[in-house]
């Protein structure tokens, strides 16, 4: 749409010799801008609305050889902490540039996220090809790491992509095919996923019998796995764990039906209530059970190995459990982070 003659407005080249020019408008306090140099040594903030998509859109430089426009693609950055404080396969040094990521998880050693555009991306450990394989594509919409070794990913379509280790037969030829995955979860050395119909289908290192152990039932909406054992929550919001119950990873299961997500560690689980607090149980040799916070503000976790996250309503995280790496001591105290994934040696987190 042509300007009102006389209007105040953003002019960015077009890339001919020439310009265009988008009107602007003065952000309200508190609202996302854009700053740019006012010729006085300050700048002005510029107010700009997300577009949709086909619009045109203002291009400002961001500082490090490219460009940023006010729009789903500038949400959501990438932070990452602990790996020993020596940035250990370049954990931290390693993470993307930039925003506009959506969703993240890590293992042992290293990261992946999948980009607003529905592509992965990922960094650190490669040992296994877990990220020289990661897969190409833009239609990824959920992804979980196993252990060290792999990770698994599904699809707009409904079906799963893994890469990394071969070992147990994780990777090829044992994940399954098919269209009608929903969710989708991921052990050391086992994986799961759970069908539209509520069934729950495993794969891998059946020892502790963490495959012929998996409950029937076709009520299922969430599952995730350690080292020996395994958890997966129902419609109803009770859970069901089944492996190895050395540590209580299986006996020491909450009972009720108000939980809403649930993640496990190498030895120990954690659940999230609706009323928003955490239960943990299984082993706790470093903490990642008796640690637990309380409160009734939190709205996400995460476990791995033998650490705990969490992330509160206000958007910051808390942490317990290992510290050998600075993953709990180390992590960032600002308050404006969406989600958060537990690794093995580091803590990675959606800053929005």
């Amino acid at each position: 749409m042509a300007l009102e003659a006389g209007k105040k407005c953003l002019c960015i080249p077009d890339g001919r010799g020439g310009y265009t020019a988008y009107e602007i408008s003065a952000p309200a306090v508190g609202e996302k801008c854009i700053l740019l140099p006012d010729g006085k040594g300050g700048y002005t903030a510029v107010g700009v609305s997300a577009p949709s998509v086909g619009d045109k859109v203002p291009v400002v430089p961001d500082g490090k050889g490219g460009y940023l426009t006010w729009s789903p693609e500038t949400v959501n950055q990438i932070v990452v902490w602990g790996a020993w404080r020596y940035d250990a396969f370049e954990l931290v040094s390693g993470v993307p540039e930039g925003r506009g990521y959506e969703k993240i998880a890590a293992n042992n050693s290293t990261c992946i996220a999948i980009k607003t555009d529905g592509s992965i991306v990922g960094w650190g450990n490669d040992d296994f090809n877990q990220v020289s394989d990661i897969p190409s594509g833009t239609d990824f919409v959920a992804i979980s790491g196993g252990g060290s070794q792999y990770f698994l990913t599904l699809k707009e379509d409904g079906s799963l992509v893994a890469w990394g280790s071969e070992y147990y037969g994780l990777v090829v030829p044992n994940t399954p095919s098919g269209n009608d995955f929903d969710t989708i979860g991921t052990g050391s050395y086992f994986a799961l996923a759970i069908k539209t119909d509520g069934s729950i289908v495993g794969w891998g290192d059946d020892t502790n019998r963490l495959i012929s152990d998996i409950p029937s039932g076709t009520d299922f909406v969430e599952g995730d796995a350690g080292a020996y054992h395994a958890c997966a929550r129902k419609s109803d919001g009770s859970i069901i764990s089944w492996g190895s119950n050395y540590y209580g990873q299986v006996s020491g299961t909450p009972p009720g039906t108000d939980f809403i997500a649930i993640s496990c560690g190498d030895g120990h689980s954690l659940a999230l209530r609706e009323d928003g607090t955490i239960a943990a149980w299984g082993w706790n040799e470093q903490g990642q059970v008796s640690n637990t916070p309380t409160g009734t503000d939190f709205i996400a976790i995460s476990a791995n190995g033998w650490t705990s996250m969490a992330l509160k309503a206000d958007g910051t995280i808390a942490a317990w459990g290992h510290n050998s790496q600075y993953q709990v001591s180390d992590i960032p105290t600002d308050a404006n982070f969406v989600d958060v994934a537990c690794g093995g040696i580091h803590g990675i987190a959606l800053r929005g």
